[in-house]
């Protein structure tokens, strides 16, 4: 069975596990969702998260909102009460700029669509993304203002903001009286740790914040051994290999390699729980294809990993490579140095 945690300071008591339901719809067609829904519920899970990201953000074919249709259909089948799950949502912000239609009115639209396609009145907790448009932070905060207390939404959550964004965000709130951010969720792995650790995780810790990681498969690039043979490397996965493909990562797989051989497990299961491991995150979130996937992972949730098992993969993970973009501005000094060498 999947445990349970609190989800910062809310009270909601949330499975370390939640379950992304982006792919409902148009990778992974109703019938195999609502199998994985039954065996995420079965288990224990109560943590949902859908998505309704803009059309213009994704593939013209795609159904951006198809996740929370199926999430409705499939909790109204069912007979589920609302109470037993933990309902969210994490949306993009870009409001068109012709309309002169405010932030706080266009958030307050999304939100009651969101609601109507999960054929619910209210939601636990709605991830923002970041981007530039809430700036000022004010007009952020007022479009979480209205989300609270206009849209039914218990609570607020951040995705992909700089960390001092969210110390200001939080401290400005204060001032204001207004509702601030209770949940983080940022990408969390072996493979990428730099962003969270330490400075986001002693953010969560003194502020209490929750903290969902997603990602905690570095996109799948932790569920088996690649091939160093670029040729056999599907193109969906490529990237993948670009990024990974060096000492870093060959260092973390041969330590996953190692501990999974100890507790006869998966490369899945030990990297998901070694997340989990981490006290400071409260759920894991994760994206799957099939029941079955889904049931490995659940595996992975129940694993203990030893002190000694941590230490290798902590270790074989700690200097996490920062990857400079060709066209970065360096500075001067920094570019003569780099010459140099």
């Amino acid at each position: 069975m999947i445990h349970h945690r609190t989800l910062g300071r809310t009270g909601l008591k949330v499975s370390q596990l939640s379950l992304g339901t982006m792919n409902f719809g148009w990778i992974t067609d109703e019938t195999t969702s609502f199998e994985i829904l039954d065996v995420f519920h079965a288990a224990g899970g109560n943590f949902l998260q859908a998505a309704a990201i803009l059309p213009s953000l994704t593939l013209p074919t795609i159904s951006t909102c198809a996740s929370e249709e199926i999430i409705g259909r499939w909790m109204t089948s069912r007979r589920i009460a609302r109470r037993d799950f933990v309902l969210g949502t994490r949306i993009n912000i870009r409001p068109p700029r012709s309309t002169g239609m405010s932030l706080a009115r266009f958030v307050c639209d999304r939100l009651n669509d969101s609601m109507r396609r999960l054929n619910t009145d209210y939601l636990d907790l709605v991830i923002f993304e970041w981007n530039d448009r809430f700036l000022p932070l004010e007009r952020m905060l007022e479009a979480f203002d209205v989300a609270v207390r206009q849209c039914c939404v218990r609570y607020i959550g951040a995705a992909n903001f700089p960390t001092w964004r969210i110390v200001d965000a939080i401290s400005l709130a204060f001032r204001r009286n207004q509702p601030r951010m209770e949940v983080l969720q940022g990408d969390y792995s072996l493979m990428q740790r730099a962003r969270f650790e330490p400075e986001a995780m002693s953010l969560c810790d003194e502020r209490k914040l929750g903290f969902v990681a997603s990602s905690p498969l570095a996109r799948g690039f932790l569920t088996r051994r690649p091939t160093r043979d670029s040729a056999l490397i599907a193109p969906p996965r490529a990237w993948l290999h670009r990024r990974f493909d060096n000492n870093y990562g060959d260092s973390a797989l041969a330590a996953l390699d190692a501990v999974a051989a100890r507790h006869d497990a998966s490369f899945a299961q030990i990297a998901l729980a070694w997340v989990l491991a981490n006290r400071t995150v409260t759920s894991a979130l994760v994206g799957v294809r099939s029941a079955a996937e889904l049931q490995e992972l659940i595996r992975g949730a129940e694993l203990r990993l030893s002190a000694a098992d941590l230490r290798q993969l902590s270790t074989a993970t700690a200097a996490e490579e920062v990857l400079v973009p060709g066209d970065f501005p360096l500075g001067q000094h920094h570019q003569d140095e780099v010459l140099a060498n």
